[in-house]
């Protein structure tokens, strides 16, 4: 592994990690209770074992049934350990969609007794649309207390998970990384250009290679804690509450609980975190000052100020370059942020 272009990476870990995001955004647009893609994929990898689906597969069954949902055209860029044809694989589907139904339908994350009859009453009766095997490998796994009883604790899904699969660590370049990380930014922020950005700032600095990614990386990933605030918040039109703004503040810390659990990323990690924190000490969420803030970590605030003043939000259009850095001279100069980078930014963005 050139560690200057590449980084050892595992999808499950990963993912694992980043589907807490999508869980709150399906809480929130559906009220499907939390951990539901780790449930789905607690459910699959047993099936799975029943089918006796090889390691890899195994592997890419866990990476599929934590992000089932993303649209196909994303589905396609991930790193799966099988060709790409596995996505179309008819038992992968099924074992998925029976998996998802099943804990849609009867939440599975309750201790309800009622709750597992339903379901394997529905099973049963349901013949018609699953196979005779998976129906049958359903019935054997679920007839164990401790399959129910699993899915109600994180911990021990998780534990299962783990102890279900091979460890399948790869090494990726890290552009490959940006390209999967950037799917997750996008969930946030569809029409973002901050990567872009990101890019020409780097760029403007002579940012080596390695340096240069993990900017690109980290620019991409620090606004992925803004899913798990609610959209009735974070797209308000009108002036939020004391209590909403305190909401919002906590987002760098959601990002940082989601991207702490991924192998590798400690640097990732250090830089999405520290978007929101100011020279002065104002900041949030750690209320760092300048003597802790590298120029990398003043850079992609800088950068993550801009890029919102840039954009369209519900409450107000877009400021036009000339005035966004008239913004940010007039946060320079009561000491929030770096005046010389504010005076590169205006040159370097348009």
């Amino acid at each position: 592994m050139d560690k200057k272009k590449q980084m050892a990476f595992n999808l499950n870990n990963f993912l694992l990690s980043m589907s807490a995001i999508l869980d709150y955004k399906e809480f929130d647009l559906f009220g499907t209770p939390l951990n539901h893609f780790k449930r789905v994929s607690y459910i699959a990898l047993n099936l799975g074992a029943k089918f006796n689906l090889e390691p890899k597969m195994m592997a890419d069954l866990c990476s599929l049934s934590l992000i089932y949902n993303l649209e196909k055209n994303e589905l396609e860029k991930i790193p799966f350990l099988n060709t790409r044809e596995f996505l179309e694989d008819s038992l992968i589907n099924e074992i998925i969609e029976f998996s998802s139904k099943l804990d849609k339908m009867f939440k599975l994350s309750d201790n309800q007794i009622e709750n597992r009859v339903k379901a394997i009453e529905f099973v049963k009766e349901n013949k018609e649309n699953f196979s005779n095997e998976l129906i049958n490998n359903f019935l054997e796994v679920s007839s164990q207390i401790s399959f129910w009883l699993d899915l109600q604790y994180e911990n021990e899904i998780l534990m299962y998970i783990y102890g279900s699969l091979h460890d399948f660590t790869t090494v990726l370049d890290f552009e490959e990384i940006l390209n999967l990380t950037t799917i997750f930014h996008k969930l946030e922020n569809k029409n973002s250009i901050i990567i872009e950005r990101a890019s020409k700032v780097a760029d403007e600095f002579n940012f080596e290679h390695k340096d240069k990614q993990i900017f690109l990386i980290a620019s991409s990933l620090q606004n992925i804690g803004k899913i798990m605030i609610p959209n009735s918040i974070l797209n308000k039109k009108e002036k939020l509450s004391s209590s909403e703004f305190e909401i919002i503040k906590s987002y760098p810390y959601h990002t940082k609980r989601v991207l702490g659990a991924i192998m590798g990323f400690a640097d990732i990690l250090s830089l999405a975190t520290k978007v929101q924190e100011r020279l002065d000490g104002s900041g949030y969420i750690y209320g760092l000052e300048a003597k802790s803030l590298s120029l990398k970590d003043r850079l992609l605030s800088c950068l993550v100020i801009y890029n919102a003043l840039r954009e369209d939000r519900s409450y107000r259009n877009a400021f036009k370059h000339s005035e966004a850095i008239k913004i940010m001279r007039n946060e320079a100069e009561i000491g929030k942020i770096d005046k010389s980078i504010v005076e590169i930014f205006e040159n370097i963005f348009e």
